[in-house]
């Protein structure tokens, strides 16, 4: 991985983390135990799910860097696609019967937008040129 790729990672993730051991804790006070393996799945669920998609991004673009864009969309896509069918099974296990719906839901929320704050403050602050001065024009 290159240097900034590491650091739009860790700025993603490591507020993400933060906040959903944030959660957990208001979590376990407000609901107890299931409250706090509530916030807990949540947290795991949005933390692997955009931690894997973000690293397929860094592998795709490693090789190619003109389907950055491309894979950072289709990534995306890909991750709200597979959060939304896990928490449409999740809903329907009998597993979220014991759970706190509402800790589960707002952790997995906050996880998710803090990740994607992180992400952007982040690659705001990487300072990658979008225009690499060594490489020879196509039209001489």
């Amino acid at each position: 991985m290159q240097e900034h790729d590491v650091a739009i990672f860790r700025g993603a993730a490591l507020p993400s983390v933060v906040c959903g051991v944030l959660a957990i804790g208001v979590a376990a006070l407000l609901g107890g135990v299931p409250g706090a393996l509530s916030a807990l799945l949540g947290a795991v669920l949005v933390l692997g799910c955009f931690g894997l998609g973000q690293w397929a991004v860094i592998a795709l673009s490693r090789r190619n860097k003109d389907l950055f864009m491309a894979a950072n969309l289709l990534g995306f896509v890909v991750k709200m696609a597979v959060l939304g069918i896990l928490l449409v099974t999740l809903g329907r296990s009998p597993l979220m019967a014991d759970l706190d719906d509402r800790a589960f839901v707002y952790t997995a929320l906050a996880c998710v937008l803090v990740w994607l704050g992180g992400q952007i403050r982040a690659i705001s602050k990487a300072k990658i040129p979008h225009v690499d001065p060594g490489q020879a024009s196509g039209n001489t």
